[in-house]
């Protein structure tokens, strides 16, 4: 039986139901065969299907600068139609202001290159697709990179949710990093040498100084979330409120640890606030708490041990809300599902996103690749699953033009790092106190965190936050009479006038601590014993 012969319409009918990649692939081989240029051509047929579908979104349907509707054609401009207000008389086309402005690439494309970020392709992977699947020869991996950039840049200022209910909320620490920056600059003072980080190496004064980029995660009990790079070193309580207020709405609780910037915020607000200390397991079981009580004895004396903690005011509780029996807060407490557990999975996971999926950020798109994790984690709770298809794709790059956000290269180029950071004046403080309770508790490696109550180091705020009991251990130890009978301000006020008063306060930290040693510290420490035992 002889092949059947195709005549022209039968050639067209296939053609014109080919993906754009095969298309482009059949013209590049007749354009080849013929010696001749189509690129006049093809730029036509995708300036045609995008400004198709442009007009189906509605995308700047409106003129962009003023909003108004009374607009008229205007000519074309390299095939692209122009439109013109008659309001303000600006001139724009249906690509102005989006990620499509000067670019050529087919929809087609497009899709391809948002679903292989989606999926977590290397630049280089995505080069190689590009260029054998879809004929971008020639492409550099600097273009591909921006074209990532971009993409994530508008996903990533796509507005968040408001949370709403319970909300837990809590801040994370990303080392600053200067990743492909030519000229290093120091974050701790002007006058110190930033010098390249290779391998592991350990900061000098911990997350309240502006060597880590603090991300403050907020989560609800339906699972949207909202995370924003706040800062460099320690959080503030206006700057909580001018990134999170907006997206709070009356929250029947928040959440959090022992931060005072959180409580600072419920007061302002009148939010019930619960707290939760982060060393809470240490504490109760230093006091005896059994944590896998199996018989009703254990269970009656843990609960004994709770009950008199909670009234010495040293485990979580819900503050904002007057005084409360431990039997009530119980209850509220376990009705209302009130902890940090699913604040502490969105830590994991953005940590694991930032420094393992994308090899590191540099600290100027650290607020991009967050936002941009953001909106794909809502996505999931809003959709079920992770966006990886090209249906999702599609959806997702539908969003990104209706925000009309457009990352230029020179914007890129141009970008430097702009968040707010302590003080020279703090900087030098923190490293004088640092170098003193360093002495203070012998060791070496101690460097102040958020829940430690110090913020202003002010001796007589701190150890007015400490429970009385806690007050009437350290006038023991400095052999005080009659302490029992003084008021609170006053036993403070005597125990100030000890001489080692600086002394007395570090070793209060350090007993508060979950660990003497920061995790980051404790990774330095095993890579070098490992590098030592491999000679």
């Amino acid at each position: 039986m002889s092949p059947k012969e195709l005549n022209l319409n039968d050639v067209i009918n296939y053609v014109s139901q080919l993906p754009f990649a095969d298309f482009n692939k059949v013209v590049r081989q007749y354009a080849n065969s013929q010696k001749v240029d189509v690129s006049d051509t093809m730029n036509l047929v995708v300036v045609s299907n995008f400004e198709e579908r442009l007009a189906k979104l509605n995308v700047n349907s409106s003129c962009p600068q003023c909003g108004s509707t009374s607009i008229n054609k205007y000519g074309k401009r390299n095939n692209i139609q122009v439109f013109k207000c008659k309001d303000c008389s600006k001139r724009f086309t249906r690509f102005s202001g989006t990620v499509l402005e000067k670019t050529r690439w087919h929809w087609d494309i497009w899709l391809k290159v948002l679903e292989m970020t989606l999926n977590g392709y290397s630049i280089e992977d995505m080069r190689n697709v590009l260029i054998n699947d879809y004929s971008c020869v020639g492409i550099d991996i600097k273009t591909v990179w921006l074209w990532r950039l971009k993409l994530i840049t508008s996903m990533a200022n796509i507005p968040m949710p408001i949370l709403s209910g319970i909300v837990q909320v809590d801040e994370t620490f990303i080392r600053e990093s200067q990743k492909g920056s030519r000229h290093l600059k120091s974050m701790v003072a002007k006058t110190e040498e930033r010098k390249p980080r290779y391998g592991r190496q350990s900061s000098k004064f911990g997350v309240m100084g502006s060597e880590f980029a603090t991300v403050v995660t907020a989560i609800d009990n339906r699972g949207y979330c909202v995370c924003k790079v706040a800062s460099l070193g320690k959080l503030s309580t206006n700057i909580f409120y001018e990134l999170f207020h907006d997206h709070l709405d009356s929250p029947a609780f928040l959440c959090s640890d022992a931060n005072n910037t959180y409580e600072e915020y419920c007061r302002v607000t009148n939010t019930p606030h619960y707290v939760r200390p982060s060393n809470f397991l240490k504490i109760i079981g230093n006091h005896g708490y059994i944590i896998q009580a199996t018989d009703e004895f254990e269970k009656k004396a843990n609960k004994k041990i709770l009950e008199h903690l909670y009234y010495e005011g040293i485990t979580d509780k819900i503050t904002n809300r007057g005084e409360i029996l431990f039997n009530k807060f119980n209850d509220i407490k376990y009705q209302n599902g009130l902890s940090l557990a699913r604040v502490n999975e969105l830590h994991n996971d953005i940590k694991r996103f930032i420094n393992r999926n994308m090899t590191n950020v540099s600290t100027k798109y650290l607020q991009d690749y967050t936002g941009y994790f953001t909106y794909i984690r809502n996505w999931r709770v809003e959709h079920g699953h992770y966006p990886t298809s090209k249906a999702d794709a599609e959806a997702i790059f539908t969003d990104i033009l209706k925000t009309k956000k457009n990352l230029t290269s020179t914007e890129v180029r141009q970008k430097e790092l702009v968040l707010p950071k302590p003080s020279s004046r703090y900087m030098e403080v923190l490293k004088e106190e640092t170098e003193k309770a360093r002495n203070a508790i012998d060791n070496p490696y101690f460097k102040f965190n958020e829940e430690d109550g110090v913020y202003s180091f002010n001796k007589r705020e701190y150890l007015l936050d400490l429970p009385k009991s806690r007050l009437f251990e350290i006038a023991k130890e400095c052999h005080l009479t009659k302490y029992r009978k003084l008021a609170h301000w006053s036993l403070v006020s005597l125990i100030l006038k000890q001489d080692n008063i600086q002394d007395i306060i570090y070793q209060q930290l350090a007993r508060d601590r979950k660990q003497l040693i920061d995790e980051e510290d404790l990774k330095v420490i095993r890579s070098n014993e490992y590098a030592q035992r491999s000679f």
